[in-house]
């Protein structure tokens, strides 16, 4: 390999000669040697030199240089090569014999392609010192054909993890994706799978696998672990996206060993309608039959059920579930489907911890839980039934105190069944506007939050109590900020009160991140009312804006504010005060009375942002 004239080395191996004997005889040895020194072959060339000269003349009138005739002949020489490596037929004897005249190539810039789309033909066929050059060699990874990367990956796990990683990264960090998975309530269930399951990363996660199981069990592998160190489920929505795109790219060398095939599969139909329908209940405790009591594959099991959306919808599915119970009079304990959906859904909330203790049978849902929180939540439905039925009957509606004891908030501090069970069915309360209903559990948000304070938001993982309400208030205020629940809460003051006094701004001093939603749904929904063109009676629900921000400002968590966070907040601050004081007039702009406070540190804001001005 070394003899041919070939590469840099080549080069020097040449002016070697040249400097040590005699030049002539020195090119003779060279002709020699390399066969240039037949008389064919010199006219082949002598003939070639003819017509490239008497063609120059007519490049040279269309400025084109000698480096560009030159690069675009070899560029159509190699175009016609790769096609031949590409096409021709060859079993073993013609791809080694091929192989040994390509190889001398790969340390050739621009030539090197050649031996790797031969070798990308044939990727099992790889020497081994090959595999190691090209995967300690980037510049030859890059340029490989996708299967002679799989192959290096294969031989070299630690390279697959690091090139993997950042894919997975574009996933989970993606705004858009973050949005989805703090989603409780899904109008489009149909459009958000596709708009998640389309994500550039869900491709190019599939392209670098292929149908390479091993690769597929690396990642796995990954994931798993970086669920375990973060506690951030949109790991198992990529678990679970990541699955389904290759079962609708019928990638069957993948579906088919994946334990998990069936009961995502299932899962993704039930997640599509955001039910589950007798036949896909069926499947899926069928599927739950056929795993062993502790096979490992639970903690795969679990990631998939901790999907948000997968996890949601379990936890709607239950909800629905305890209504239909309560309506028919049973108690929800004696409901063996009930107690099965609670199940599953706690076996999802359990994940980290089964991964991480790898301890794999599937945790029952605590007797708290079972006992006296869906008892509680029981009689809730049925007294708004009652009094739903006493309001069309247009009787006096006298309520019953729902007695919420110390049981239930333990179980609100330690089940995310229970966590989940009332966040969804408070939203479900603020989409009928029951304002008795809200009355009654909002304040639980807020004491289960301030039992469970201060709370260290600068820690590496969060717990699952903080991620379930931040998801809780994201949603919340999504859906308060629709037209038509909006209106409702501006026009009537008790359901302001009860939702500002009761929820949020007492939340915003316990949780940072309720506080900036918060801060981000007073500035959106204040620019859309007042800016709509019309306000009237539902801007003037705004009137005591200033004394809100001034309490959000006094009591903010400033533990657990940075110097960034902080600015970022001011800045919030600033934009509502200058949209009140330009909206519609000035009409809703906050008495200085209300903001005596906050005033100063806005100004300070102000006048920062007018010495950037003036220095620019």
């Amino acid at each position: 390999m070394e003899d041919r004239l070939l590469g840099p080395r080549a080069g020097e191996k040449i002016r070697d000669m040249l400097i040590k004997q005699n030049p002539g005889t020195a090119i003779q040895q060279i002709k020699d040697r390399h066969g240039l020194n037949h008389n064919n072959l010199n006219n082949i060339i002598l003939s070639c030199i003819a017509y490239v000269q008497a063609i120059y003349p007519l490049l040279d009138f269309h400025k084109k240089t000698r480096f560009e005739v030159h690069s675009s002949c070899m560029k159509a020489l190699k175009t016609k090569l790769l096609h031949k490596l590409e096409t021709t037929p060859m079993d073993d004897a013609r791809f080694e014999a091929t192989l040994k005249q390509m190889l001398p190539y790969i340390d050739v810039e621009g030539l090197r392609e050649l031996p790797l789309t031969l070798l990308g033909r044939f990727p099992d066929k790889i020497p081994k010192k090959f595999v190691d050059k090209i995967a300690q060699t980037e510049a030859l990874f890059k340029i490989a054909p996708k299967e002679v990367q799989r192959r290096i990956w294969v031989a070299h796990s630690a390279k697959f993890r690091d090139d993997i990683i950042p894919v997975v990264r574009s996933y989970i960090t993606d705004p858009d994706i973050v949005r989805l998975s703090n989603e409780m309530s899904i109008e489009q269930p149909a459009k958000v799978i596709t708009q998640r399951r389309s994500h550039p990363s869900i491709k190019l996660l599939m392209e670098s696998i292929g149908g390479i199981t091993v690769l597929y069990n690396y990642l796995g592998t990954y994931l798993r672990s970086l669920y375990v160190q973060t506690n951030d489920a949109v790991y198992c929505t990529l678990r679970f996206d990541l699955l389904m795109a290759m079962h609708e790219a019928n990638m069957g060398s993948i579906t088919n060993v994946d334990p998990c095939h069936e009961l995502v599969w299932n899962l993704d139909a039930c997640n599509r309608t955001m039910s589950m329908d007798e036949r896909r209940v069926a499947n899926i405790r069928k599927f739950f039959d056929k795993v062993g009591r502790d096979d490992p594959v639970h903690g795969d099991i679990a990631m998939i059920l901790n999907d948000p959306f997968t996890s949601n919808m379990i936890a709607s599915r239950l909800l629905d579930l305890l209504n239909e119970a309560t309506q028919n009079g049973k108690p929800a304990q004696s409901e063996e489907i009930l107690i099965w959906t609670a199940t599953m859904l706690n076996l999802g909330a359990h994940a980290r911890r089964i991964i991480q203790q790898q301890k794999f049978r599937i945790p029952k849902v605590e007797a708290i839980v079972t006992d006296k929180f869906l008892t509680m939540l029981t009689n809730c439905i049925l007294d708004d039934t009652l009094g739903q039925l006493k309001r069309e009957a247009e009787e006096n509606v006298e309520y019953e105190v729902v007695e919420f004891t110390e049981d239930n908030l333990v179980a609100l501090n330690d089940s995310e069944v229970a966590r989940k069970l009332l966040c969804h069915y408070i939203l479900g309360k603020l989409n009928e506007l029951d304002i008795h209903a809200l009355a009654r559990t909002l304040p639980y948000i807020t004491t289960s939050l301030r039992r469970n304070s201060p709370y260290d938001y600068n820690g590496v993982t969060s717990d699952a109590l903080h991620v379930t309400y931040r998801s809780f208030f994201h949603s919340f205020l999504g859906m308060l900020s629709r037209q038509v629940q909006l209106t409702k809460f501006l026009v009537n003051r008790k359901l302001q009160n009860i939702i500002m006094n009761d929820l949020l701004l007492p939340c915003a001093e316990l949780d940072t991140s309720a506080y900036e939603q918060i801060l981000g749904f007073l500035l959106e929904s204040f620019r859309l009312v007042v800016s709509s063109g019309k306000a009237g009676a539902i801007a003037d629900g705004f009137i005591s804006l200033g004394r809100w921000l001034e309490h959000l400002y006094v009591n903010r968590p400033k533990k657990y504010l940075d110097e960034k966070k902080e600015l970022e907040l001011q800045e919030v601050y600033a934009s509502i005060l200058a949209d009140a004081s330009t909206l519609s007039q000035g009409k809703y702009r906050p008495k200085p009375e209300d903001i005596p406070q906050l005033m100063p540190y806005v100004q300070s804001f102000w006048e920062r942002q007018d010495q950037m001005d003036t220095s620019l």
